[in-house]
């Protein structure tokens, strides 16, 4: 082991491991769609292919939670077998997903594009997010953020689309966006496979890096590697689960519903459908910006700051809502997304950052699976039971409330990290 983790990453590869950067942070750009475009052309789906509002909700939910839910298991595959296989299988997936949407069926839109496609954005989002704890321990947070990124804006063309031609003729225009994100979907995750093909040896550290620096100490609170049993029965962790839980709740509310967050309060569907075009723009800058934070000051410190002004811009939205104030309503969901969307950053940096790169795909893939599943679940279906019976606003002050909470209950994690188990 000693003699494979001293190569250099194109000894490794046959290439700079900033390739396997590019491949994973475009597979993230190609499922995109599946969660940060749904608002903007849910109004469509329903109305011309007669299918209600609550069933999109659920096929919504049942993606995004099963996008979730198979991070897990394909993080413990990656762990022990490398990437290029998952990653394979998941462009097969994710393709048929999106071909399965264009015949506007209630079956295969379950099915095929909620189950299967959900599947295989679960098995992408993993295999990519965990190229920044296995490939760069140098700039964990930064690059994290970066190919997060690419999941928020790979929507933005679809909802630029969506919002010019849906007068011309919305249906030919899904159908469309939804057979060329197919076929280009599937041949980007397949260049990506290649170039994601293998992960370093255990211990791996770049020729550069310096574990007694400053910065390295930002990046890294110890040297130990904690295995994935090891890292469940620290109480930081699950500390990660509920905050990272509460945050997702929150934001998933307004990716999910932008569009129709705005209608409620009277706006023009122009404005709606900026607050939707800008929480995707925002949502990655989001990351990116949060990656950059956090390598400079900390990653727990980042993420109590980001997981607060979340829930007040979120707050402030509903403020901005009830006053009537356009520019006020669209800049504070896209604030609110923008913060929102650390939690992508902030919890695989963070669990680098206690527990080490070596069981990073399965850490987080249970982290990702239990608080944005659950978030998924609340974000989708809760909500739109609650907005039936609460109302928009109090909805929405209660997922305000949410990023608030869990500034707080992350305070301890500013002080208190993981410790080694002591080996008998």
């Amino acid at each position: 082991m000693g003699s494979e983790s001293r190569l250099t990453d194109k000894q490794i590869l046959g290439f700079s491991r900033w390739f396997a950067f590019v491949g994973a942070f475009l597979a993230m750009f190609m499922i995109s769609p599946y969660e940060y475009a749904f608002s903007a052309f849910s109004h469509d789906v329903t109305q011309f292919f007669h299918i209600s509002a609550v069933f999109l909700g659920t096929v919504f939910t049942v993606n995004v939670f099963l996008e979730s839910v198979f991070g897990w298991p394909a993080g413990f595959i990656r762990d022990k077998y490398g990437p290029w296989f998952l990653q394979l299988i998941a462009a097969f997936l994710v393709g048929i997903g999106y071909f399965a949407a264009i015949f506007g069926s209630p079956t295969l839109l379950m099915w095929v594009y909620a189950v299967i496609g959900g599947i295989g954005a679960g098995m992408v989002y993993n295999n990519s997010v965990t190229v920044a704890n296995k490939w760069f321990p140098d700039y964990r947070a930064t690059v994290a953020g970066t190919i997060s990124a690419g999941f928020s804006w790979g929507s933005i063309p679809i909802i630029l689309l969506v919002g010019i031609l849906p007068s011309v003729h919305p249906i030919a225009v899904f159908k469309s966006i939804m057979l060329g994100l197919a076929i280009t979907s599937f041949v980007i995750i397949l260049i990506s496979a290649f170039l994601m093909r293998r992960d370093p040896p255990k211990g791996w550290k770049p020729p550069t890096y310096n574990p007694q620096s400053s910065r390295s100490k930002l990046i890294r609170a110890t040297d130990y590697q904690f295995t994935f049993s090891e890292t469940v029965r620290t109480w930081q962790f699950w500390i990660l689960v509920i905050t990272f839980l509460l945050v997702a709740s929150e934001g998933l509310t307004i990716v999910s519903k932008a569009v129709q967050y705005g209608l409620y309060f009277h706006f023009a569907l122009i404005v709606a459908v900026a607050a939707s075009l800008g929480s995707s723009v925002m949502a990655g800058l989001g990351k990116f910006i949060t990656g950059i934070i956090s390598d400079a000051i900390g990653v727990i410190k980042t993420l109590v700051l980001f997981y607060a002004l979340s829930g007040i811009f979120t707050l402030l939205s509903v403020v901005f809502g009830i006053v009537h104030n356009e520019i006020g309503f669209v800049a504070s969901v896209a604030l609110a997304i923008l913060t929102w969307a650390s939690i992508y950053t902030v919890n695989p940096a963070s669990i680098g950052y206690f527990y080490g790169e070596v069981a990073s795909g399965n850490n987080y893939g249970l982290l990702y699976a239990i608080a944005k599943g659950s978030g998924a679940i609340y974000g989708g279906v809760l909500t739109a039971i609650m907005i039936t019976s609460l109302g928009w606003i109090n909805t929405m002050v209660v997922s305000g409330l949410f990023g608030i909470v869990a500034a707080l209950l992350a305070i301890p994690l500013l002080w208190k990290i993981p410790r080694a188990p002591r080996k008998t």
